[in-house]
């Protein structure tokens, strides 16, 4: 997708210096796909210990998927 940002020069600088070899473009979709990562792994995280979850890796191991 093209878009237009006007982004802070200093932000852009602090992104392009943690990612010296990308383009502005790649450092954008990198930092937003860590962005996105984290958040999904912090929703999960803030699931511990309200939902069980069956430990099916035994199972899953033996083929036996539909049990």
């Amino acid at each position: 997708m093209r878009t237009t940002l006007d982004l802070d020069d200093d932000l852009m600088a602090a992104l392009l210096a943690r990612y010296p070899h990308d383009s502005k473009t790649k450092a954008v979709e990198r930092a937003i796909k860590e962005h996105v990562g984290t958040s999904a792994i912090e929703g999960l995280l803030a699931l511990r210990g309200k939902i069980e979850i069956e430990d099916v890796s035994d199972r899953l191991r033996r083929g036996d998927r539909h049990t």
